[in-house]
């Protein structure tokens, strides 16, 4: 351990000489330039800002220093400037008023593309949602994919997945069954049969539904990991956590999952004319190539499955704990269920806006237990 220690310390002494003169450049240039008052927040400690303010649940943090600074406060994270606006009215200023201005992305140094390449085909992280490729890929989604018709006509599908979803659990009578992997497993397979018409992984636990779930989780946990890189932009060519590359190996991982089936479909379309069935075939006739689709499948099946999946288990882990509660939705339920002119053994998407206690339910999970409680940073193009 002391011989490590002792290989260490002058490369740590070497990096924090450089991180420091770094700093003092770039204050000393920005002191040159007066930029307008920046909004009220913590004093930053010298080189590392505020970093230790936010500790282990940033949104918690950010709530507090909402509460002592006002709806927009600043903080510095490293050398980086972050601007929090946490009221409906300074969220209404960035993302309505001032949109043009602040609509573009804050790239993460941890994903394994410059901004370019990701400008050409991502849709989530794209760096500038003003060029003529994110406005494509904009009107696709809205048009084709995500349209008040598309979704309705998917509506069976899902109710399908829910369905054997319900029949599974009925054969598992008795037995233990894990409600994370069962509802990952919905919903993935929901999501693959809406992009490729076919599921993935199954109900049953094997080997592939276990990879692909430590790979969106393992992508998620390098997506919120904090990272030297970022706040110290000096770094970020040598990338000192192994981020970028664990990013990279993960990417590559999910990529093979529905690639064969990219490549089949592309060779069957060859020739033929067909309406479009699937998100696969709608990002076919639209021209895109395997690595937008590679990227913008990861972006789906990223922001469908692992936040859907922990909101869930945290309404089932709040209802176990609150047995009144469970009661009562299970009499809401129940009373659905038994109407005489719908009787059923299953409740379709059309009833829920007929039970008001399971969607209060919905909403008091999402506010104790939020998936993302950040949106993903936005960026200010110019000075405003």
């Amino acid at each position: 351990m002391a011989l490590i220690y002792l290989l260490l310390l002058p490369i740590s002494i070497t990096i924090l000489v450089v991180i420091t003169v770094s700093r003092f450049l770039t204050s000393s240039a920005a002191s040159k330039h007066r930029s307008p008052p920046l909004p009220p927040g913590p004093k930053p400690l010298p080189i590392i800002g505020n970093l230790p303010h936010l500790g282990k649940q940033a949104h918690i943090s950010l709530q507090h220093f909402s509460q002592l600074y006002g709806p927009l406060i600043s903080l510095r994270l490293g050398s980086q400037l972050l601007v929090v606006a946490s009221s409906p009215a300074a969220a209404a200023e960035i993302l309505r008023t001032h949109d043009r201005l602040l609509s573009a992305r804050y790239v993460s140094t941890g994903l394994p593309y410059d901004m370019m390449e990701l400008d050409r085909k991502a849709i989530v992280w794209a760096s500038n949602c003003s060029n003529d490729q994110w406005k494509a890929f904009r009107a696709m989604f809205r048009n084709q994919i995500f349209s008040t018709k598309a979704i309705e006509s998917q509506a069976a599908a899902r109710e399908r997945k829910a369905a054997e979803m319900v029949r599974f659990l009925e054969g598992k009578l008795g037995e233990s069954v894990s409600i994370g992997e069962l509802v990952f497993a919905a919903i993935f397979d929901s999501l693959s049969n809406l992009m490729l018409s076919r599921d993935c992984i199954g109900f049953e636990s094997s080997e592939t539904a276990n990879r692909l779930k430590s790979l969106i989780w393992r992508m998620m946990e390098l997506g919120t990991s904090p990272n030297l890189a970022e706040f110290f932009p000096i770094l970020k060519k040598w990338d000192p956590q192994g981020l970028r590359r664990e990013t990279f190996r993960c990417c590559n991982e999910l990529y093979s999952v529905w690639q064969p089936y990219v490549k089949e479909r592309r060779e069957r379309r060859q020739g033929e004319r067909y309406g479009a069935q699937d998100f696969l075939d709608i990002f076919l006739e639209n021209g895109l190539d395997d690595d937008q689709i590679d990227w913008l499948s990861l972006e789906l099946f990223m922001a469908g499955t692992d936040t859907n999946t922990t909101a869930i288990e945290w309404a089932m882990t709040e209802l176990i704990r609150n047995k009144g509660a469970m009661n009562k939705l299970r009499e809401e339920l129940n009373a659905e269920l038994s109407l005489p002119l719908e009787r059923k053994s299953l409740i379709d998407e059309s009833a829920v806006s007929r039970l008001p206690y399971l969607n209060a339910i919905v909403k008091e999970t999402l506010r104790l237990h939020p998936p993302g409680p950040l949106m993903l940073p936005h960026r200010a193009s110019e000075t405003c």
